[in-house]
């Protein structure tokens, strides 16, 4: 009896060592938002000052004469996401794409904007900078949930709306349906504790990180060591992962919308989905489908949650076709 409580005493120790050498290698503390932003903002990146003083990161490239394409990345994403795609897309097309607030080079802003209300008036911001009042408009993931809401609301600016492996969730079944493939509703319901929070802004392990990147293309070798470290360090970006907790909490039901208003929707709408998409099941686009009157799905064999990245040729051709379509 006493030979096994050693036993179970040394084991105890050994795990907590173990334990502590996780946690003190999980622990990452914030990335000054200068040294991130002079190792990725290249090329046309620019910074675009609101109302509230915040700067958003936004790229405006490509052929300004041709018609507009604005590009809405998804959760934890940024505008780095469409970077494959955008080469094809250039020679034809002015393209805009920006990182919404507590994403990517943009970070944490000065006003409470994490939540779709506040994305669409950074969005609506940044176009009236911009001059632009007239565009094509396209979402991926989050993304979607973004533009489709802000065709709604701005149903005269939106030529065309692309929406790009997202989804539409009408009722708390569905909620609950798509939180169990992507993660268990207890990971939702921890982020409201303030602690909980706290701990995520430092508790940001790059094993993770890389874990989730991989889950969300087929084509695993798409997803280099590199794009895994540019991944990581732009979610170290000082108040990035804070500003996040705060979106997914004040997002969490927000998630659930009435179909009904997807048929103010009357503009051309296209739906760009991977078969293989493990993330958002092709499943959840049901609602779309029955309710846009003017609508068409593209969905593509070997494909997951990422098309610009995985297939940015083929989706840069389909999404050139439909522009040209709906002139």
């Amino acid at each position: 009896m006493i030979e096994f409580k050693k036993i179970l005493k040394y084991f105890i120790f050994l795990l907590l060592i173990l334990l502590i050498f996780i946690l003190y290698n999980s622990i990452y503390f914030d990335i000054p938002k200068d040294i991130i932003i002079a190792k990725h903002a290249k090329g046309a990146s620019e910074f675009i000052e609101l109302e509230d003083e915040s700067l958003i990161h936004v790229r405006d490239e490509g052929n300004k004469d041709g018609d507009t394409l604005v590009l809405i990345h998804g959760f934890n994403g940024s505008l780095f996401n469409f970077e494959t795609m955008n080469e094809y897309l250039l020679k034809g097309f002015r393209v805009i794409s920006l990182d919404l607030p507590a994403h990517g080079l943009t970070g944490p802003v000065n006003s409470n904007y994490y939540s779709f209300d506040g994305f669409i008036k950074v969005i609506n911001e940044v176009l009236e900078i911009k001059n632009v009042n007239e565009f094509y408009l396209a979402g991926h993931s989050m993304g979607g949930r973004v533009v489709w809401n802000y065709t709604i609301e701005y149903p005269e600016k939106v030529r065309g709306l692309l929406i790009i492996g997202s989804a539409f969730l009408a009722n708390e079944q569905e909620y609950i349906e798509f939180q169990s493939d992507n993660a268990p509703p207890i990971a939702f319901k921890l982020l409201e504790i303030p602690f909980i929070r706290m701990l995520l802004g430092y508790v940001t392990p790059r094993f993770i990180v890389s874990q989730a990147a991989y889950q969300t293309v087929y084509n695993q070798n798409i997803m280099t060591e590199e794009l895994i470290d540019q991944f990581h360090e732009i979610i170290l970006l000082e108040g990035s992962r804070e500003a996040m907790g705060h979106l997914i909490v004040s997002t969490d039901k927000d998630f659930v919308a009435d179909p009904l208003l997807l048929q103010k929707i009357k503009i051309p709408t296209l739906i760009l989905h991977g078969d293989e998409d493990n993330l958002v099941d092709v499943r959840f686009n049901k609602h779309f489908l029955q309710n846009i009157p003017n609508i068409k799905l593209i969905s593509y064999p070997k494909v997951g949650h990422m098309p610009p990245m995985e297939i940015p040729e083929q989706l840069a051709f389909d999404i050139e076709f439909f522009i040209r379509a709906n002139k």
